[in-house]
């Protein structure tokens, strides 16, 4: 779409942002499950879809990667934060 080569595009993507397109894309993806997290009105199944994740498994190894935690541990963390404050 962008009239270039994947990897044209992806070395254009990464000088311009200082991320490669798929870290960026998986950035993106674990800020909106974060939003979603927050909230017990998706399972997290249905978070992983909803951010854009083709698998449950892939969303939990990314998740705890970028976050340092699981998604239900982040949850529990959110849920725990609002009847502290």
């Amino acid at each position: 779409m962008a009239g270039f080569s994947k990897y044209h595009f992806s070395r254009i993507f990464k000088e311009c942002s200082g991320y490669n397109f798929y870290d960026y894309l998986c950035l993106l993806r674990i800020k909106a499950a974060e939003n979603l997290l927050m909230s017990k009105e998706h399972s997290i199944t249905e978070v992983a879809l909803l951010s854009g994740f083709s698998s449950l498994s892939t969303f939990n190894r990314m998740f705890k990667k970028k976050k340092g935690c699981t998604p239900s541990e982040y949850r529990a963390l959110c849920s725990q934060e609002v009847y502290t404050e």
